[in-house]
């Protein structure tokens, strides 16, 4: 606008004189160069006369719109100008708002966006613009309400049905055929977004009742359903037992089909007898056996059991596994390095508990501690009720005791607080011991010297 000032200025300041027939000077306005416009009519203005200003599409005068020529040779208002020109207000469309804007100038755009419940229909632009003419570009309906797709379920169907339009905001209940159990909420509702919400439900099969049994009950009431993991447990009268499985449940057995997962079970009289072990010993105690009771058994000292030693009472009223036995302790065949049995007839593979057996030391050889009996030409060994024996005798070479032995099991009685009296008869024995032996080696050498 200042740059057109500056152009028009020198224009408007020149004045054109005309001579008038009566001799008198006139004076003229020049016309103005006026941007997007122009003066109408355009001829030579004197004072006095006055033009229209003529603006191009989409440009409206500034001010009145007239000019008039003064006496002064200059144009009130003294510059006409064209500036663009403006919209009305965007018009109101129906579910929608538009973007926060204040100026409508021609070539102005305003955007239009759905409220929350509607979406623009497919192909319609939410766009105008301002126009020359001064006018909006049409526009279509713009929004439409949001739908959601028709919520069908297989074997089962809406209720309560009002009209079929699903739009936003509108409830939908359902139930299923018989013979079906509904999974998922029985309301779903259209959302903003075109989704049911919750999701639509499904229908799915169920299984038959369940078996009844004689003698017991189930914990299934006539009214239920029985869904695919439907449980279902048995129990039976006072005084029976339950044979079989105690529930069975509702699962698919070929993937498609749903069936019970196994047979009911029954309600029988089931008792098993008393489970008496010789030599043996049950726990917990009792009178009564009846089915699924489990006893553990032990045997007597000197005797070890064979077999389980946990049973429980089966159906077929026997004890499974099969009731053990106790059998009496045996020790294996003893073995003395440089020594044997006394008596060849003796010998054995196993021994029964409180077997006493008599061994002797090879030709050459001595009992040296360890038995019962540790000195003399015999040693003798019991089998003891867990399976092992006492200490067996051992057979030393002769004139090769073990005096450092015999000191260690003199401080080991020491040690072990034996009264002093028996330590002084165990160094009288062990002194004892020491003379027979230097007998033995100087009769020993006796012989050799005669030889």
């Amino acid at each position: 606008m200042r740059a057109l000032r500056g152009l028009m200025g020198p224009l408007l300041a020149v004045a054109v004189l005309v001579l008038q027939p009566a001799g008198s000077l006139e004076l003229q306005c020049q016309v103005p160069l006026i941007a997007h416009g122009r003066l109408r009519p355009v001829h030579n203005f004197t004072s006095g006369g006055a033009a229209m200003v003529e603006c191009d599409a989409g440009y409206v005068p500034a001010g009145t719109g007239t000019v008039r020529c003064l006496s002064s040779g200059r144009w009130q208002p003294r510059v006409p100008a064209c500036v663009p020109g403006r919209c009305p207000s965007p018009p109101a469309l129906s579910y929608a708002d538009r973007s926060p804007q204040r100026e409508f100038l021609v070539g102005s755009t305003v955007t239009y966006f759905c409220r929350n419940g509607y979406t623009m229909i497919p192909e319609v632009s939410p766009t105008i613009t301002c126009l020359k003419n001064f006018t909006w570009s049409s526009i279509p309906t713009l929004c439409q309400m949001v739908q959601c797709p028709n919520p069908t379920i297989s074997h089962g169907q809406e209720i309560n049905v009002k009209d079929a339009k699903y739009t936003f905001g509108r409830q939908a209940a359902f139930q299923c055929d018989p013979g079906y159990v509904l999974w998922g909420s029985r309301r779903a509702q259209c959302g903003s977004d075109g989704t049911w919400s919750p999701p639509v439900p499904f229908c799915d099969k169920v299984c038959d009742p369940p078996p009844q049994i004689t003698s017991g009950q189930h914990t299934a009431s006539r009214s239920d359903l029985f869904p695919y993991g439907y449980e279902v447990k048995y129990s039976c009268a006072a005084g029976l037992s339950l044979i079989g499985d105690e529930s069975i449940y509702c699962t698919s057995t070929d993937g498609e089909n749903l069936g019970w997962s196994g047979s009911a079970p029954e309600c029988r009289v089931v008792r098993c007898p008393r489970p008496d072990v010789e030599h043996g010993r049950m726990a917990p105690p009792r009178h009564t056996f009846p089915y699924g009771v489990s006893v553990r058994f032990s045997c007597d000292e000197g005797f070890v059991l064979r077999g389980d030693a946990e049973t429980w009472c089966a159906a077929n009223s026997t004890w499974q596994p099969p009731l053990p036995s106790c059998v009496p302790v045996q020790c294996p065949e003893p073995q003395v390095v440089n020594g044997r049995l006394k008596n060849a007839r003796d010998s054995k593979t196993r021994y029964p508990a409180n077997t006493t057996v008599t061994f002797e030391c090879l030709h050459g050889y001595h009992f040296s501690g360890g038995g019962p009996a540790a000195f003399g030409d015999t040693g003798t060994a019991t089998c003891l009720a867990d399976g092992k024996w006492t200490p067996l005798p051992k057979c030393k070479k002769q004139g090769e005791a073990d005096i450092c032995e015999e000191v260690g099991d003199i401080k080991a009685a020491f040690e072990c607080g034996v009264p002093m009296e028996e330590v002084r008869t165990l160094l009288e024995v062990q002194k004892l011991f020491l003379e027979i032996q230097k007998l033995k080696v100087e009769l020993g050498l006796s012989n050799k010297v005669i030889l």
